[in-house]
């Protein structure tokens, strides 16, 4: 029986966790344990989320971030998986925040992570000029 094998690179599972202060150094050993895991944690959610669709077709953002936010153990990944939400929703957000609810508009939202690639598409294009 050979070393255990992780499909995470070694030499970039050292540089996380060389990146906390609270680490001087890390063992080989410890490096393909965390990668062993992280495999382990990445299935066990995918597989979760995996359930949530309804087609039992295709995986998304959306099942991922819906797992996220309805069980209390991915609850440290809810900041920085946020649920999609449209346009219109953002408004509402954005209007409740600052006392004006009255001045969002009442067409229907649009996808608003759509939303946000094509203004940083948009913003590229004019700071490079294509």
């Amino acid at each position: 029986m050979g070393p255990p094998r992780t499909q995470l690179p070694v030499s970039r599972i050292n540089t996380i966790m060389k990146s906390s202060s609270d680490v001087e150094m890390v063992s080989k050993e410890s490096s393909l344990l965390m990668g062993k895991a992280t495999e382990l944690f990445i299935k066990n959610l995918a597989t979760e989320a995996y359930k949530t669709t309804h087609n039992g077709r295709k995986l998304d953002y959306k099942n991922l971030a819906e797992i996220v936010h309805s069980e209390d153990k991915y609850e440290f990944l809810r900041e920085i998986m946020p649920k999609k939400i449209t346009v219109l929703e953002f408004k509402k957000i954005m209007a409740r925040k600052q006392g004006n609810s009255n001045e969002v508009d009442k067409k229907r939202g649009v996808d608003f992570f759509g939303f946000f690639i094509v203004f940083l598409r948009r913003r590229r294009r004019l700071q490079f000029g294509r």
